[in-house]
């Protein structure tokens, strides 16, 4: 995967310099030295309790620290600092007067990055400030590196979550065409589906794969024969039979799939002829063993199947539809989710309207 950045060099003058001492003479040597080399982008303080405060109101990119400093020490800044940063790698120069060796190593163990000696020297500076903002600027460009690689992979994850979808539909409207006389059914059913499980209460991104995953509930269809599938009368016992089997072959059809959506799809064809009270098809599972994709499809298939006409039967009134899922509220279905239906019969005439056959 290649990855473009922008061509923006940084120069001396993007990086921001905050130095803190609280000698006053210190601070404005440590700045003109910076100051000739390029880095004009500097902020010095004399109190180190004012060092988190520059903090809050920008980012900087290097700090000059002194150890031995009143109210603060240095050692209680950088532990401030680090606090505040958490991960993100800001260089610290730590300046002392102390010629302690343990004072320098402390100061490296608690977050310093290199440290200089007073009195200072004036080219040891000027190197040292170089050598962390080079590291500084490698840091950030590593940072570029990885947004554009993280942008890159989200776009392709887009792409591949649209293919998915896209394939799903089309995957449905193959079962559309073993079943013509289904119409609009298979997006009723996914608009029903979706404000369900929204409604229940489900994130909206799960109410939108369960949406996405509905239409697919009568997928195991294309497995059964054309005079069981086509008959224009009711089916004998053993035809019935037959067409129960479309709820496992759905599932085989779309299951062992690394793709949450066809999971979910898989799911809702093994389960949307469950019933509550556990005598369903295909494995028998009673009240919250049935998945809740699978309990809400059920109730959105059933209704729509009840409201829409088809060669063997006349379309029911939205009023009869409703009266069936009371009297099976318990029984056939969830009957919080049939309440939930019911209480919500103002969106589900929006979606008759809207997906109309």
């Amino acid at each position: 995967m290649e990855i473009k950045l922008d061509n923006h060099m940084f120069a001396k003058s993007d990086f921001k310099i905050l130095i803190c001492d609280d000698s006053v003479t210190n601070v404005m040597v440590l700045g003109k030295l910076c100051e000739s080399e390029g880095y004009t982008n500097i902020q010095t303080v004399t109190d180190p309790r004012k060092v988190l405060t520059a903090m809050d109101k920008q980012s900087f990119d290097l700090l000059l620290l002194d150890i031995e400093m009143p109210h603060m020490n240095g050692f209680e800044v950088m532990s401030e600092v680090r606090k505040r940063l958490g991960d993100e790698l800001l260089p610290i120069l730590v300046l002392t007067g102390l010629k302690d060796k343990e004072v320098r190593n402390r100061a490296l163990s608690e977050g310093g990055t290199d440290f200089i000696n007073k009195p200072f020297d004036q080219t040891e500076v000027i190197l040292r400030v170089k050598n962390l903002i080079k590291i500084r600027e490698s840091y950030l460009i590593q940072q570029q590196v990885n947004a554009a690689l993280e942008a890159k992979v989200q776009e392709r994850t887009e792409e591949l979550n649209l293919a998915n979808e896209i394939l799903i539909h089309r995957l449905a409207k193959v079962g559309e065409f073993r079943d013509k006389d289904t119409g609009q059914h298979v997006q009723r059913v996914g608009a029903y589906a979706k404000m369900l499980a929204e409604c229940y209460g489900l994130p909206a991104d799960i109410s939108y794969m369960i949406n996405r995953a509905a239409p697919l509930h009568d997928i195991g269809k294309v497995g059964i024969r054309d005079d069981i599938l086509l008959k224009p009368g009711k089916l004998d016992s053993d035809q019935r039979e037959t067409m129960k089997t479309h709820a496992e072959m759905g599932a085989e059809i779309l299951g062992n799939h690394d793709s949450l959506l066809l999971q979910l799809a898989a799911s809702i064809a093994q389960s949307h002829h469950e019933r509550w009270d556990g005598k369903g098809y295909p494995t028998g599972l009673a009240g919250e063993s049935i998945p809740i994709e699978g309990r809400i499809t059920a109730i959105s298939d059933v209704f729509d199947a009840l409201t829409t006409e088809r060669p063997y039967k006349k379309a029911w009134s939205v009023a009869k539809a409703i009266s069936y899922l009371q009297q099976e509220a318990g029984n056939s279905f969830d009957p919080h989710l049939v309440e939930i239906f019911i209480n919500n019969l103002d969106r589900v005439e929006k979606i008759r309207q809207q997906y109309a056959d």
